[in-house]
């Protein structure tokens, strides 16, 4: 195991598996300006490192309260929110696009912002104990970022009830919504987050590229052209698969 120390990202690489860790517990690793610059500079050279699974982790008892705003003087300008906003969606887009395979691993509260990059990975691991939330309705903000995302990935009217109450939900109950992909017991947590890790980084890459793409596009088409791009796309790998190449020591 290779491990890196930065005050606010935590980084430690065991073969091809890349663990980033928010490093701010006194603030419930809040996304400030800060800690968004140093998880996106981990989340890049993750990706030069040839990371097949990017697992990310907060340190004490939180995942991630959300987003930290800028402290300023006097009232907020346009071009401050907006380079504040491309900062956190640059970081979303960095998880998003990532070659390999992504894992969240959510204990204690994921609000916000960090709810929203829990949800962006492939793969969201949750403690029996953890809950995650939206509060910006309540507290006067209409979250249209988090809300552009997640149309895409939540039933219209559940998440119409999450954002609008701000009410944190249970391991369970996003699991159910579609939050979280799997629950493990707090006391496991670590030890399954490792297996399947592991799991996941013996998977050939070209496959995961290839469905991970496959399944960004079929989400953007009615579900027929989806099939038959699915069948294409099929019989493509299978074709090419049964064609002897060069490398492989197969007949010219």
């Amino acid at each position: 195991m290779k491990a890196m120390s930065d005050d606010d990202v935590l980084v430690t690489r065991t073969g091809t598996v890349t663990t980033c860790t928010l490093n701010r517990p006194d603030t419930g690793n809040k996304l400030d300006a800060t800690l968004l610059d140093a998880l996106a500079g981990c989340i890049r050279a993750a990706r030069e490192a040839d990371t097949r699974v990017l697992v990310l982790r907060g340190a004490g008892a939180d995942f991630c309260l959300g987003r930290q705003g800028p402290r300023l003087d006097g009232p907020p300008t346009p071009a401050i929110l907006n380079a504040e906003f491309a900062r956190v969606q640059g970081v979303n887009e960095l998880v998003e696009d990532f070659p390999g395979l992504t894992v969240s691993v959510v204990h204690g509260r994921g609000l916000g912002a960090g709810a929203s990059l829990a949800g962006r990975c492939d793969v969201v691991v949750a403690a029996r104990s953890a809950r995650l939330a939206f509060p910006e309705v309540p507290h006067g903000i209409a979250p249209t970022v988090v809300a552009s995302y997640f149309v895409h990935r939540l039933n219209r009217t559940a998440l119409l009830d999450l954002l609008l109450t701000g009410r944190e939900v249970d391991a369970e109950e996003a699991q159910r919504l579609g939050l979280v992909s799997r629950i493990v017991d707090d006391e496991g947590l670590d030890g399954s987050v490792d297996a399947l890790a592991e799991e996941l980084a013996r998977l050939q890459p070209e496959i995961v590229r290839t469905i991970k793409s496959f399944i960004g596009v079929a989400s953007t088409v009615p579900p027929r052209t989806a099939v038959r791009l699915g069948v294409a796309e099929l019989v493509n790998q299978m074709v090419d698969q049964a064609t002897p190449h060069p490398s492989s020591g197969g007949s010219r």
